[in-house]
């Protein structure tokens, strides 16, 4: 895996990253461990997991810790939390990135649909954020006196968003309406993690190359190239890079509550 910063970056950090699976979500946690990390892998296939968990140990990084579950699953990633901390004794930073399509205009789509991909998107966003800051973090203000923590160490949160969520989405009322209440929420949450000192920002990717974006064939994906400004989909190597620079304090330590549009230009604010 390619080196974005300086060797060594996370070294000793604990790192949690949802949808580790495949696509953008795997890359970020190579990314991650290529820096030092250890990284808490998070999805619903643990087949895949391990294959992942395999694939970044054979890179020399610190071997990752599994955890299937379902980020909707309130227990489930409790106990993802939990046993993380037991095995590392400290949870750094979380990127959200587990995510799901069911696309049907608004007069077809089903409720149990548009449940499922609002649950996947803002749901296990809220439970992995609030879960670090209950077991972990909020305990450490507390017994700091409820002053503000800062004792230099690195904390952060990168959440998921979309470019869909300002330009909207033909089918994706669902998507769309999660990614918009994802940057809302990471706004909210920057204000009142100050005090942790942890760092709460979200990513906006145009068209990434991922499985996900396949499923709208190749002819739309080429389209979707073309309107960008830079004239091509992003890889999603591209997207963990940008994670890996945000989460790095000395690039971006000055940086909280802020949405990063990293769409090609397909949409300008």
């Amino acid at each position: 895996m390619d080196r974005w910063l300086r060797d060594g970056a996370f070294e000793g950090e604990t790192h949690i990253v949802t949808g580790a699976a495949q696509g953008i979500g795997r890359c970020v946690a190579r990314g991650l461990a290529a820096h030092g990390a250890q990284v808490t892998l998070v999805d619903v296939d643990p087949a895949k997991l391990e294959a992942v968990r395999d694939e970044i140990a054979g890179e020399g990084a610190p071997r990752p810790i599994v955890a299937a579950a379902d980020v909707t699953d309130e227990d489930a990633v409790g106990r993802v939390v939990a046993e993380t901390l037991e095995a590392s004794g400290c949870i750094n930073g979380v990127v959200n990135v587990a995510g799901i399509t069911r696309d049907a205009r608004i007069t077809k789509k089903s409720y149990a649909d548009f449940k499922a991909v609002m649950a996947v998107h803002l749901h296990g966003t809220f439970l992995f954020t609030r879960e670090v800051a209950v077991q972990h973090w909020h305990p450490l203000f507390k017994a700091n006196g409820n002053e503000p923590l800062d004792d230099g160490v690195n904390r952060f949160i990168v959440n998921f968003s979309s470019v869909s969520a300002r330009n909207g989405n033909i089918g994706q009322f669902d998507y769309t309406a999660a990614k918009g209440a994802i940057e809302s929420a990471t706004k909210t949450t920057a204000r009142e993690f100050a005090g942790y000192r942890v760092r709460v920002n979200a990513i906006a990717p145009g068209p990434v190359n991922t499985p996900m974006l396949a499923a709208v064939g190749e002819a739309g994906v080429a389209a979707m190239g073309r309107s960008t400004l830079v004239g091509r989909i992003a890889e999603p190597e591209e997207m963990a890079a940008t994670v890996c620079a945000i989460a790095d304090p000395k690039l971006f330590g000055y940086t909280t509550g802020q949405i990063f549009a990293a769409n090609g230009g397909l949409y300008l604010d």
